[in-house]
């Protein structure tokens, strides 16, 4: 064989048998990296606070599984220019959570909106995954008033404007309840007219504390410009209840029986008692009688 002919031969025998697995193999390990997914969420919480939180997950239905202790990048964007907030990570579920102070002013756009890019960079299995929140800044005021004898809230929503005048905003709706021990009790849902103001009439027979003081509730819900926003202010307009312990006569149906039936009840088991305790006793006392074998001679 011609010595061109070996060295052509030897080299697509090095290209099929070793490059080319290679690379396969090397392609086949990038594809073998999960996708993830990111959900993130903005509230402005009754202090003003603003809350960013965020989900990071891998696999769906009931395959999805949190991504524990990932460093997630958050940034910001003043105009053209992208600036980094901070960094946080995940705990054992994915979830993250970052707490802005009120005080802190986000950048805005031209049309009033601020913009969070979350950023998780993947890992050796792991895909890497982005996702943005926009939202604009939602001022709510509650106040209360009576009028005719008749307890009104009323409700203001307005943004601010570049050159610092409230600019009321139309249409937001709003859900109004009053705290509980667990869970809001809603009442009414509202909502703002052209004037940015909502009114609702307060019943009159909402519980209150030991003084009749209630925290009333206002929230909007997951809004496409606003997200999440909740306001709490307190009045004493709650009806009185007295919450100590009160001692109640004793009944059938209360929560203490009276006397009398709880000596009868004991009269009865000891009495049954007595009687079983006295019937062991005489079953011991009985003697063992052993049978007489006659020996009779055959």
């Amino acid at each position: 064989m011609k010595p061109k002919y070996i060295l052509t031969t030897a080299l697509l025998f090095l290209f099929f048998f070793y490059y080319l697995p290679a690379k396969t193999t090397a392609a086949a390990n990038i594809q073998k990296k999960t996708k993830t997914r990111l959900k993130v969420y903005y509230e402005k919480l009754a202090n003003s606070d603003k809350k960013i939180s965020i989900i990071l997950f891998q696999g769906t239905g009931k395959k999805m599984k949190g991504i524990e202790n990932a460093e997630l990048v958050l940034t910001t964007f003043d105009l053209d220019n992208e600036r980094q907030l901070t960094t946080i990570y995940t705990d054992a579920n994915g979830n993250a959570m970052l707490i802005i102070e009120a005080k802190y002013l986000f950048p805005k756009d031209e049309r009033g909106y601020s913009v969070v890019k979350v950023m998780y960079s993947g890992n050796d299995s792991l895909k890497a995954a982005q996702k943005k929140v926009k939202f604009m800044d939602l001022n709510v005021d509650v106040s209360f008033e009576i009028v005719d004898s008749i307890k009104l809230i009323t409700v203001s929503t307005f943004e601010i404007d570049s050159i610092g005048n409230p600019k009321p905003i139309e249409g937001v709706k709003l859900n109004i309840g009053v705290e509980r021990l667990f869970s809001t009790l809603y009442l009414s849902k509202i909502e703002t007219n052209k004037k940015g103001i909502g009114t609702m009439e307060f019943p009159e027979d909402i519980a209150g504390d030991s003084i009749g003081t209630i925290n009333v509730i206002v929230k909007i819900d997951d809004n496409d410009d606003y997200g999440t926003i909740t306001k709490a202010k307190k009045i004493n307009w709650g009806t009185i209840v007295d919450y100590s312990n009160v001692s109640e006569n004793r009944s059938l149906f209360g929560d203490e029986a009276p006397l009398w039936m709880i000596i009868s009840v004991f009269v009865v088991l000891a009495g049954a008692w007595y009687h079983f305790i006295l019937a062991i006793y005489k079953v011991l006392k009985i003697k063992k009688i052993e049978p007489k074998i006659l020996n009779e001679p055959l």
